[in-house]
C-alpha cells in the first residue's frame, strides 16, 4: 500500500530485534517519510510519519 498508494519506496531497514524489522519509506516527489515497524508473523505497524525526509549520508571522500 505504500508503494501503489503513497508512492513511497523502501529506502532503509534495519533489524530491531531478532523477531523485528525497521523500514524507512520516503515518498520521492513530497519527502514524507513513514517509519514502520514488521513482525515475524507478518503483521506490519507504522509507527511515526513526517514530512521533509532529508538524507544524511556523507559524501564519498
Amino acid at each position: 500500500m505504500l508503494s501503489t498508494v503513497m508512492h513511497a519506496e523502501r529506502r532503509a531497514l534495519g533489524f530491531r530485534g531478532p523477531e523485528t524489522l525497521l523500514e524507512v519509506w520516503i515518498d520521492p516527489r513530497t519527502q514524507d517519510w513513514t517509519l514502520v515497524q514488521t513482525y515475524t508473523n507478518g503483521t506490519s505497524c507504522i509507527i511515526a510519519m513526517g514530512e521533509h525526509w532529508e538524507d544524511l549520508t556523507p559524501a564519498p571522500a
